[in-house]
């Protein structure tokens, strides 16, 4: 498997862990904050933005994506 694969791959279970209403709150910030490791993650914090049921989620996600966007260096310390 290529590193691209393992990055895809990574990402999508982070994804579906952020999606996932029957888990922990924490778990789910957690897995938003893990997505900030790949620069490739974009698209997927723009996705979990969009179709997460919760608000809190919904920014974290979209004050990581805005980050991104401006160009700022994201580590996973606590927003």
């Amino acid at each position: 498997m290529c590193e691209f694969d393992k990055i895809a791959v990574t990402m999508e279970v982070l994804c579906e862990i952020a999606m996932d209403g029957g888990r922990m709150l924490a778990e789910r910030q957690r897995a938003i904050d893990a997505l900030t490791l790949f620069r490739e993650s974009l698209q997927t914090m723009e996705y979990i933005s969009r179709k997460t049921d919760l608000d809190i989620l919904r920014q974290r996600a979209g004050l990581y994506i805005q980050r991104m966007k401006s160009g700022a260096h994201i580590s996973m310390s606590a927003v």
